[in-house]
Parts: C-alpha cells; structure tokens; sequence
C-alpha cells in the first residue's frame, strides 16, 4: 500500500484542544515595582515580559523568619485604577504581564493543604482581577525556601511539604487557567544562585541548603517557561569545573548560566539536576549602580556574544558549548534602568542603558508572537501505527516536541539532516501535538 504524504501548513495557531504559552522569539524580562511613579504604559518598548513586584505576604520591613503567612499575600500599587488600564494596552501591544509572587519581603511557605489551598486561590483570583498572563516564582530567604532536610529535597523525588505543595499549587493552577482561557498560562522562575547553583558545592548544601530549589525546577521543567536565576546579590558560586567564582567576575554570569542549562549532580545527595533547554533559560541580570554584580553595557554585550557563540571570550571561563537559542536578558528593575528607582543610589547614570545593550545583542524585535514564517512539513504517515517519517530539509538542529493532550511533552527531539524518524509505537493511541517552536501540527497515533 502506498504510503500518502500529508503536507501540513504549520502556523502559529493555538488549536482548541492544545495551550502553550506564546513568547518573543527574544525576552527582554523586567521587574516593575508597584510602589514606584513610573506607569506600566509608560515603560520602555524594549522591555517586552513585565513582572509586576510583588503579590508579597509582608510588605512591612524585611521578612522575618516564619512571620510571613500565605494568607497575608497582597498587591499594593501606586495606583491600582491606573495599572488596570494599563495592562490591556501593553498587552495589546505584544508584551507579556505577569506577577512575581513573593520577593526579598514577601516570601512565605506552604506548609499543609489549608496554605496550599490558599495560595491557589489568591493567585486565582489576582488574575482574574488583572487580567495578566502569566506568574512568576520568586521566593527567596532559607526560611521560605529550603527543605527540611537534603533528603526531603532530593531533586527526582522531594517529600518536603512546603516544597510539594509548592509544586502541586502551581499546576493546579495552571490547569484552572488553561481550562479556563485556553491558553497555557506562562510560568516564570527567579531564585536566588545559592538554592540553584549552591548545589554544586558541598559547604553550601549542607549549611545553607544549597540546590533545594532545584526540585521544584526538575519537576515543573515542563511547565516552566523562563528560568532568570538572580545572578546578584549573590556571593561566590562553584562551576561545573568545582572552580570558585565571584559574582564581580564576567566568569560568574558565564558559568552560572551554562550550569543550569547543561544540568549537574548535586552535592549532599540530592540527585541530579537534568538541566533546562536553553530556549528557556534567561541571564538575570541587576541595574542597580550601586550592587557590586552591576555589569557594564560593553560587559554586558560581550557576555551575551561568548554565551551566543558570535563573540569572543570575555574573561577565563571557556564554555562547554555556544547557546545562541538562549531567550534573552532580565533585570531589577525596570525602574532602576529608567532612572525612576524609588532608591537613589541604584540609580544608573544613563536611563535605560540595559534595555539598549538586550538590543546590541538580538536587534528590534518583534514583540508580536503571530508574526512567524510559514514552514511546510512532509510528515507521514499519518495516522501512523509506528515510525513517523519528517522532511526535516533546512531544519537540522532544530528542537521538536511531541506533547500530549494533557499539555505534557511526552518525547523531545532534534530534527537530522534530511529526514527524522521518530519512532511512536510504544506511545498510547490517541491525539498528539508535534510542536517546532511556535508552530504546531496534529499527529494520530493508531
């Protein structure tokens, strides 16, 4: 029997019984502090994911050990009517809004089902007030972040209650969203470098519970769409080589963003960390002139041309490969880079030098996610009870996603040179998506 070659038009299209969360090809990822006087509508073009700062449990001083609770989380901004009629308008402009829960004051735990359950609905019910796009994870301190143990945080299998319930509360809510809007709802992390790379060195493991939140990115890698690790206030990491580096250094932003996009075992026996795709992973940057990591414009640039593979090596850490699918750039803060930051001292000689270097390194882009190229895909057969077979002429290296109809990416692979064979006789029968990039196709199993 003659096997029929189904050519398919791929577009951006979200189709009804799929949600993925639409990006920039590039991500510009900005704090805007709500106490501040700048105007979300009013922020610099460039800066294209906003995440208001913050939905926090204590806006008071700076958290104290075990004071914060879930059920005080508030957002209090300068003018509430006036940020809910700017929303729309960035939005309408391509940009992305979301809201960081949490932060250096307002960081809290989830420490039985009642907190959970709170936590589901106050975010629940700030998107449905704001109308905003995705949320964004920002827990910080030891106290609102680390296990009880290293082994409740084991990074394949955590036990922690406050770390499970974590993870269970996000994809509750997300699934609430999808089903709800019919779109996924983006999700954004910023932890702090010790709870992240801290894993890589024994000391931090076991005295300041270095890599606990590793777990929660292991196994909410699939949800996650931006990993922006604060590469500030940090002090010294290990590299993947166990060399020391200082956050002053160039070779502190270079090495801590390969680690988390090549993946590690951790110290302490907490397992291993498999790494994110560098499509997912942003380089957190500060604008405060006053931080000691605060890079230069030219610092910045040339970091960002070494990790991309056009430039050359800016300090003396070489890496292990080139990343130019890495997402962009983010920093603290929006306002600080405007030269509107409610601290003067952080307060940049130039306004929005930051937002200018993300352009020297990926250009003007466009914010609008329906712009993409038409691509045409041979795919076949289709329906298929085994081997599916892709034309994959000028697409070698290019990353695929096979993903279920619960959302989940069930199989990822990159595209050969002529053409791909992907065995699916082992996959349940049923409806999948088979996703490049933003562009998406249907794929029947029999």
């Amino acid at each position: 029997m003659r096997l029929l070659k189904l050519k398919f038009t791929i577009l951006s299209i979200i189709f009804s019984s799929f949600a993925f969360a639409q990006l920039p090809s590039k991500v510009l990822v900005g704090y805007w502090e709500n106490w501040g006087s700048l105007r979300l509508k009013d922020v610099d073009d460039r800066y294209n994911v906003i995440c208001l700062a913050f939905l926090e449990a204590d806006k008071t001083s700076y958290a104290t050990p075990y004071d914060n609770n879930v059920e005080d989380l508030e957002f209090t901004p300068t003018n509430k009517t006036t940020l809910k009629s700017d929303i729309p308008i960035v939005q309408s402009e391509g940009k992305k809004v979301l809201i960081s829960i949490g932060g250096g004051n307002g960081s809290f735990r989830l420490e039985n089902t009642t907190d959970k359950n709170t936590f589901v609905t106050k975010v629940k019910d700030f998107i449905t007030e704001y109308g905003v796009d995705g949320i964004d994870i920002d827990l910080e301190q030891k106290t609102y972040v680390c296990a009880t143990s290293n082994s409740a945080a084991k990074i394949n299998s955590p036990t922690d209650v406050h770390i499970t319930n974590l993870i269970d509360g996000i994809k509750e809510i997300m699934s609430w969203y999808e089903s709800l809007y019919n779109k996924k709802l983006i999700l954004t992390m910023a932890p702090e470098t010790a709870y992240v790379n801290g894993g890589l060195s024994n000391w931090t493991v076991n005295n300041s519970c270095g890599g606990h939140y590793l777990a929660i990115i292991e196994q909410l890698k699939d949800e996650i769409d931006l990993l922006m690790v604060q590469l500030y206030n940090s002090g010294s990491i290990l590299d993947l080589n166990g060399t020391e580096q200082f956050e002053s250094s160039v070779d502190f932003v270079l090495s801590a963003t390969e680690a988390v996009i090549k993946g590690f075992t951790a110290k302490g026996g907490l397992g291993t960390y498999s790494g994110l795709p560098e499509e997912k992973v942003v380089v957190g940057l500060t604008t405060c002139a006053s931080d000691e990591a605060v890079r230069t414009r030219s610092e910045i640039v040339s970091i960002m041309n070494y990790l991309i593979g056009t430039g050359a090596k800016p300090g003396s850490y070489t890496l292990k490969d080139s990343y130019p699918n890495i997402k962009g750039l983010m920093t603290w803060s929006i306002n600080t880079d405007a030269k509107m930051s409610s601290m003067s001292s952080c307060n940049p000689s130039v306004a929005y030098n930051f937002a200018q270097a993300f352009e020297d390194v990926f250009g003007t882009i466009n914010n609008s996610v329906e712009d993409k190229n038409i691509i045409q895909l041979e795919v076949y057969p289709n329906p298929t009870t085994g081997i599916l077979t892709i034309n994959s002429n000028y697409l070698s290296g290019k990353q695929f996603k096979l993903i279920d109809l619960n959302g989940k990416v069930v199989m990822s692979f990159e595209a050969t040179e002529s053409k791909t064979h992907v065995d699916l006789s082992n996959f349940s029968k049923g409806i999948y998506t088979l996703q490049l990039e933003n562009n998406l196709t249907k794929v029947v199993v029999r």
